[in-house]
């Protein structure tokens, strides 16, 4: 090799061998599919950590129970007196009705009427919180639900503005749930 051939090939080198177009295909989707996954990563990660700072934020609606302040006084019971059996004719058990109990105060609201929903509920649960409203001196009226088993317990209706917020800032005291509801 003589020395021309060198400084030959110094100045002109050899030209590369083109690149295979399905390698560098591959390439691509490999570099795109690691983007992807390293976005949607990422997008999880936020989402994830959002949900867990929100839940702080969150307040369950509770149904607040009245704190007893009556002294509670034990009684002893003397032990029960065991009596022969008597025969007991056996009756049908009456069946739970989805229809307002006697003792409800119900209302039937009219297109307009402005009223405060605290709840909205079965029977059951209706005639629970009603007792436990009661014993806070809170006397809401039944109004028809969504469907035949559901019932609104309501306050109102109310004529004006002032008398709507006087009324939401009692029950805010009192820490009862509620919305505004416009028939």
């Amino acid at each position: 090799m003589s020395s021309m051939e060198t400084i030959n090939d110094q100045i002109q080198p050899t030209p590369e061998t083109p690149a295979d177009p399905a390698k560098k295909q591959a390439k691509r989707v490999f570099i795109g599919f690691a983007a992807i996954i390293t976005i949607a990563l990422a997008i999880a990660g936020w989402y994830v950590g959002g949900r867990i700072f929100a839940a702080d934020k969150v307040h369950a609606a509770g149904i607040a129970k009245p704190v007893s302040s009556a002294p509670v006084i034990l009684v002893p019971v003397a032990a029960p007196v065991v009596q022969q059996p008597v025969a007991v004719p056996v009756v049908e058990k009456a069946k739970p009705s989805a229809t307002p109990d006697a003792a409800w105060n119900t209302v039937n609201p009219q297109p307009g009427d402005l009223y405060l929903q605290l709840a909205a509920m079965g029977p059951n649960s209706t005639n629970a919180y009603l007792k436990a409203l009661d014993t806070m001196g809170i006397h809401p009226q039944i109004a028809p639900g969504p469907t035949e088993n559901l019932h609104r317990l309501v306050i109102g209706p109310y004529q004006d503005k002032a008398a709507l917020e006087k009324e939401q800032q009692e029950l805010q005291t009192a820490g009862i749930e509620f919305m505004a509801r416009r028939y």
